[in-house]
């Protein structure tokens, strides 16, 4: 018996002096890493460890030491991004290789079912041009990582994804704005981009935030029930524990971000969650990343016993906007003119992922000539019988392309609104002029401010008007 024992004994040491270099999912063949960063690795080796790690795009050497768990980190400098392909040897006795590593731009896209919907749609709900994306996806430079739904009760260090290379078949069931907003970027940067998608659709924004932020606002407080994948994306933090985390020692470059239909009841409340949210996600990833999102587009939300002309949402939009002053390095895009009074997943993504790329193109890359930011309300005056209403960013001047103006309304001291006819006031870029026979004597203006209406006024760049009211009833 003794002797049995001792070969045990050696055979489980032989089994540690030869364990494996363990990395988390997100270090693996295929991954794309920033571009010109100090940029994070880590994960596990035999405890007490020499581990040595060397880079193939700078023939660098770098070494560190594991804990007694056998855990190690340590940040490597890479270079400027090419569409070489490099790799990463990792040893600690036994080496373990990376492959085909790309450097270029890494951006997070995370929010829930309208980041989350991919290329081929959801039930019944299918997006434009399916397979035109489909037929244009073969992109060398371009690589995606999908955070596989997972909940805790407690801040996990890792995730389970793939990087996969970008190809019809992984392009259809990854999201189609981060998708496009990736296509855009590596088109014009001319670098590879590396997609992080953490979203799941339905969540609340408090699921996506850790338990000590959360404290400030909400008593945290976990029911059994809520663990269950039918529930968890709407309890508190176990989307941030299960999904945020584990990727947040991962170097990226900004974060994309589409949410608020599962917080639309409560706006106030959501005022000052979201700034919380991207303090909370800036400071888990240590990096004051670029946060650009998405103002939710018209839909009837008779879903939830309002109707089309009802305002609940629009003042939950209104919320979205004075959002953008509390949070500093960030940006809104305007839906006002693509959403759908039969769906809250519109099938026009494409849109949405270009003016998000704008923003990034313009603020984060510093591309002149591209006007990222929207037009929105400034001031208005009365005018006799007529509102006239005053626009900030619209570059060189406002316009609805030669279609006749919709999306405005007027009322007077009754509070009624009545659809107004807009007219672009000549020789003034900024200025549009309110008239309604309904409302001789206007006190009050808006545009698209119902649950679902349609804009078309524009900046001379093309980006679309954000909703707005001049009154605060």
């Amino acid at each position: 018996m003794k002797s049995i024992a001792n070969i045990l004994l050696l055979c489980l040491f032989l089994s540690a002096a030869k364990a494996e270099i363990k990395l988390p999912s997100l270090l693996m063949d295929n991954m794309v890493l920033q571009q010109n960063a100090s940029v994070s690795l880590w994960g596990k080796a035999n405890v007490n460890t020499d581990v040595i790690i060397k880079t193939s795009w700078d023939n660098k050497t770098y070494k560190t030491k594991s804990n007694g768990e056998g855990n190690w980190e340590v940040k490597v400098n890479s270079i400027a991004g090419s569409y070489t392909a490099h790799n990463i040897s990792i040893s600690d006795g036994q080496e373990k290789r990376l492959n085909n590593i790309l450097l270029g731009e890494v951006w997070l896209c995370g929010g829930q079912s309208n980041m989350e919907m991919s290329t081929r749609g959801f039930t019944n709900q299918p997006l434009y041009n399916a397979n035109d994306e489909m037929l244009d996806s073969d992109f060398s430079g371009i690589r995606l990582f999908s955070v596989r739904r997972e909940f805790n009760t407690q801040p996990q260090d890792d995730c389970k994804g793939v990087w996969r290379l970008s190809n019809p078949q992984s392009v259809e069931t990854f999201s189609a704005v981060g998708f496009n907003f990736a296509k855009m970027l590596n088109k014009t940067l001319k670098v590879p981009i590396g997609l992080i998608g953490c979203y799941w659709g339905g969540s609340r924004i408090e699921a996506w935030m850790s338990e000590d932020k959360l404290k400030q606002f909400i008593k945290v407080d976990i029911k059994p029930e809520s663990l269950t994948p039918a529930k968890a994306n709407r309890a508190p933090t176990l989307l941030y524990n299960g999904m945020l985390k584990p990727v947040s020692r991962f170097t990226i470059k900004g974060c994309i971000f589409y949410q608020g239909e599962a917080n639309v009841t409560n706006p106030g409340a959501y005022l000052k969650l979201l700034p919380e949210m991207v303090r909370n996600w800036r400071e888990s990833f240590n990096n004051d990343f670029p946060f650009y999102y998405v103002q939710l587009a018209p839909f009837s939300y008779e879903n939830m016993g309002w109707n089309a002309n009802g305002t609940e949402v629009a003042i939950f939009r209104e919320v979205q906007q004075k959002a953008m002053s509390a949070i500093p390095n960030s940006g809104m895009v305007g839906t006002a003119d693509i959403g759908s009074a039969s769906t809250i997943h519109p099938p026009e993504k494409r849109i949405v992922a270009k003016r998000l790329a704008y923003y990034a193109l313009s603020k984060t890359y510093n591309l002149t000539g591209i006007g990222a930011v929207p037009p929105a309300y400034l001031s208005y005056a009365r005018d006799n019988q007529k509102i006239i209403v005053e626009m900030e960013n619209a570059g060189y001047g406002l316009s609805a392309y030669g279609e006749e103006i919709e999306g405005f309304e007027i009322a007077g001291a009754d509070k009624v609104y009545h659809k107004a006819d807009a007219e672009i006031i000549k020789g003034a870029k900024s200025k549009i002029a309110l008239k309604s026979g309904k409302v001789k004597e206007p006190v009050s203006a808006r545009y698209c401010f119902k649950n679902y209406s349609y804009g078309n006024i524009y900046n001379s760049y093309g980006v679309g008007l954000l909703p707005f009211r001049t009154d605060t009833y």
